[in-house]
């Protein structure tokens, strides 16, 4: 079942389903979900500590939009697991540009050129 086609056929579609964003005093967390049904739900988690970071506010459009997109990225990792032929976004939107950008990424950065 580890044949490329195979797993396509059997795992339809990747859904990156949320991104969470908490903090304390020391450390700001991150943490994705990402399902790939019937397989598996993924929750990677990254944490940044605080001691060199200064803004006031996590909670603001930037970072939502960073963090998104840092999930974008993320998503690569799980995604190669069965490579699935459609990746539904269900936290955020792509305009046509980034929807290209990325398909050029994943479709030729994946490639080990």
């Amino acid at each position: 079942m580890n044949n490329f086609k195979d797993l396509r056929k059997k795992y339809k579609e990747f859904i990156y389903k949320s991104y969470n964003i908490s903090e304390d005093e020391n450390i700001i967390k991150i943490e994705y979900t990402f399902e790939i049904p019937n397989l598996s739900i993924f929750n990677p988690t990254i944490e940044i500590e605080k001691r060199n970071i200064n803004f006031k506010n996590t909670n603001n459009d930037f970072v939502r939009k960073l963090v998104f997109n840092i999930g974008m990225i993320e998503l690569i990792s799980y995604w190669k697991s069965a490579c699935p032929k459609k990746v539904i976004i269900e936290c955020g939107n792509l305009n046509e540009e980034q929807i290209t950008w990325f398909k050029k990424l994943y479709y030729y950065g994946l490639r080990g050129i």
